[in-house]
C-alpha cells in the first residue's frame, strides 16, 4: 500500500472540494505521507505488532548517533516512484552513496540560501531599511 494514495485519499476526505489554496493541500499532503508511512511501517512490518524498541523517534544509533534509523533506496532514474525507507543496517552500498549525495546537495542548496539572505541583509542595512538593525543572535 503506497503511503501517498493513503495521503490523496485522506486529502479527499479533508477538502473534498479542494478549496484549500494549493500550497496547503501540498504541505498537508506531504505531511499526510510521513504519518501513512509511519503507520504503514507499524501495521505491515512485523507482522503489525509495533514494538517497543523500534521507536526510532526515541532511540538514538550506539556508534553514531547522528543518523537516522531508515533511508530511502535508491530510485530508478527517470521514474516518479514513491520512496521506499529501509533501515540503516538494510541499505546497500549504491544506496549510502545516494543518500550522501543527496544529503550534501540539500546542504550545499541551503548554505546557498543562507549566503543570499545574509547579502540580503547587509543590503537592506546599507540602506537603512526599516529593521535594518541586524538580531543580537547574528554574527557580525
Amino acid at each position: 500500500m503506497s503511503p501517498s494514495w493513503v495521503a490523496t485519499e485522506a486529502m479527499l476526505e479533508l477538502d473534498p472540494k479542494k478549496v484549500a489554496p494549493m500550497l496547503v493541500q501540498l504541505g498537508c499532503h506531504l505531511e499526510l505521507r510521513q504519518i501513512a508511512r509511519s503507520v504503514l511501517r507499524d501495521l505491515f512490518e512485523d507482522g503489525g505488532k509495533a514494538s517497543d524498541d523500534d521507536d526510532e523517534g526515541s532511540r538514538q544509533h550506539a556508534l553514531f548517533p547522528d543518523l537516522q534509523w531508515r533511508y530511502p533506496k535508491v530510485r530508478t532514474a527517470g521514474k516518479n516512484e514513491e520512496p521506499v525507507y529501509v533501515r540503516l543496517e538494510e541499505l546497500s552500498a549504491a544506496d549510502i552513496a545516494f543518500n550522501v549525495a543527496r544529503l550534501r546537495s540539500e546542504a550545499l542548496a541551503k548554505l546557498a540560501h543562507a549566503d543570499a539572505l545574509e547579502r540580503y541583509g547587509r543590503v537592506v542595512r546599507k540602506k537603512g531599511g526599516p529593521h535594518a538593525a541586524p538580531h543580537p543572535a547574528a554574527a557580525p
